[in-house]
């Protein structure tokens, strides 16, 4: 059987600034449903909030860099979150 394994590499989407109608569950379940339909990555962890201004850090793994970025700024376009980051290791 050949079964191929692709390596991920680890990332993290920092959201400074969130939607009054959005929470840090509903955007990483939107973020890793895209991922996965595209088959590039998926969301690691469900989010952290780094300090007191509302920062939220979403862990991402993926497989492809491109695709990923592509993929998550697609949805945080979407979901209209405007002030974000992505930095992968």
């Amino acid at each position: 059987m050949d079964c191929k394994r692709r390596r991920m590499i680890e990332g993290l989407l920092c959201l400074f600034a969130l939607p009054r109608n959005l929470d840090k569950a509903t955007i990483s379940e939107a973020i890793n449903k895209a991922l996965k339909t595209t088959k590039c990555g998926r969301v690691l962890g469900s989010g952290t909030s780094l300090a007191n201004d509302g920062t939220i850090a979403i862990e991402i793994g993926a497989y492809d860099l491109d695709e990923a970025s592509d993929t998550i700024s697609r949805v945080c376009r979407r979901l209209k979150c405007r002030d974000f980051e992505i930095a992968w290791d």
